[in-house]
């Protein structure tokens, strides 16, 4: 839960780099939540707003967090144009994001392993 939160804390820090575990933990978290919602409003036949509203919300924290897994692979954010491309950018986008972690450091160090506060 710790990788969730830290997320949060650090929505709009795009410099440093980011954990393959701490992304991919407040990815699976948020497709959770997502998914609990879409069915909180199928059940209660509510309108489209909950989900709308925590997409929007979480936006940022995603976006500033996938530049940080970016630089953890030793690429810029600019690898996020790759969504740019019709149906294939969002896979190459997510196979880039789950290669392994390069010791080079040209984004500066691993400052997601510090304990938090």
């Amino acid at each position: 839960m710790n990788w969730y939160l830290d997320a949060w804390q650090r929505y709009a820090q795009f410099s440093g780099r980011a954990s393959p575990t701490a992304f991919w933990m407040f990815f699976l978290v948020n497709v959770l939540i997502s998914l609990v919602f879409a069915l909180l409003e199928i059940a209660f036949q509510v309108t489209w707003r909950i989900e709308a509203i925590y997409s929007v919300l979480v936006f940022l924290p995603m976006l500033s967090l996938t530049v940080r897994r970016l630089h953890d692979t030793n690429r810029s954010a600019w690898w996020l144009l790759v969504l740019l491309v019709p149906a294939i950018g969002l896979l190459v986008l997510l196979v880039i994001l789950a290669l392994p972690t390069e010791p080079e450091d040209p984004f500066g160090h691993y400052p997601q392993n510090k304990p938090m506060r």
